[in-house]
């Protein structure tokens, strides 16, 4: 999601034309970086699941021995996510950080902060997966896949690690002019630095099974809770839905519909059914019933027009 949030802050902050419209490069071209790097990562993803026949992280470690191709791929699709030279991230997020830079320094501000956070999560879920500690794995012997997994995955990888040079900026801009967009050494320092801090945090981490994690954890007691919940969100949500929602409005939304509206309904279909009872009898197929009701419709005429309408 934070790759999506990327592209949407980036059209958010980007203007029209020319340079004023790099935002809108950027974001189309991290979608077009992104479709690599994060295909890979799902792909790689469910090779590690087809073999551990598990997608609990804690049920993993080790692998890159059993799984040679899938460890080196998802390395490159996490360097490129973490927006590390030259892999296709980099090129992508620069754009949108230069945008940034340029038109908003708080939108700028938070992206950079979740440039190192990125890098920092990524490489969590990748040394725990294939470093830490060795998982016993049962019926490896189908290893990391057949070619039909290994040969998808390595294409990907190779497109991680070169899209970025790909010139999308003649092609695809705000105003359809190309655009000529470069790299500036002084200005990408800083959310590298800040992407290989946050890699060498992970590394500190997670490379290898260790206390730090829980002393850390420990220390930081309510927050590393809350956060541990992701803030309650889901909690809050569930609260808001069933029990405001579902209960104060979904309810009676359903009481009404059931009993209101579907009660009209079956009235005015009970109603039809009743005249239609009524009127039956009148469609008898019995031409002597006809006669008379002709007859009589001829008398009742005759009523009227003659002492009614005198």
């Amino acid at each position: 999601m934070s790759q999506i949030g990327y592209m949407m802050f980036a059209l958010g902050v980007s203007k029209y034309g020319g340079e004023n419209g790099l935002g809108f490069t950027g974001s189309m071209f991290h979608l077009f970086t992104h479709a690599f790097f994060k295909s890979s990562l799902f792909l790689g993803a469910g090779a590690v699941i087809h073999l551990v026949h598990s997608n609990d992280m804690r049920d993993m470690g080790g692998l890159r021995k059993l799984m040679p191709v899938t460890h080196i791929v998802f390395l490159i699709a996490c360097l490129a996510i973490a927006g590390i030279p030259p892999f296709s991230g980099f090129f992508s997020k620069e754009d949108i950080l230069t945008a940034a830079y340029h038109s908003n320094r708080l939108v700028y501000t938070v992206a950079l902060l979740t440039t190192g956070l990125t890098a920092f999560y990524m490489f969590r879920l990748y040394y725990s997966i294939f470093w830490s500690r060795n998982t016993t794995v049962q019926e490896t012997h189908h290893g990391e896949g057949t070619l039909s997994m290994k040969i998808p995955l390595v294409i990907l990888g190779i497109c991680s690690l070169l899209a970025g040079f790909v010139p999308i900026s003649k092609w695809v801009t705000s105003d359809g002019a190309a655009l000529e967009t470069h790299i500036e050494p002084g200005f990408s320092a800083l959310p590298v630095l800040l992407a290989l801090g946050g890699i060498g945090m992970a590394t500190l981490l997670y490379k290898s099974e260790n206390t730090l994690p829980r002393t850390i954890a420990s220390l930081l007691g309510g927050f590393y809770r809350t956060a541990y919940k992701k803030f309650y969100i889901d909690e809050v949500y569930l609260f808001i839905t069933k029990k405001i929602i579902f209960n104060g409005i979904g309810r009676p939304a359903a009481w009404i519909d059931k009993n209101i509206v579907d009660g009209f309904m079956n009235l005015l279909a009970n109603i039809t059914g009743r005249i239609s009872e009524f009127i039956r009898g009148f469609q008898s197929g019995k031409v002597q019933n006809y006669a008379l009701y002709f007859f009589a419709g001829i008398i009742g005429l005759a009523v009227v027009f003659i002492y009614l309408l005198n």
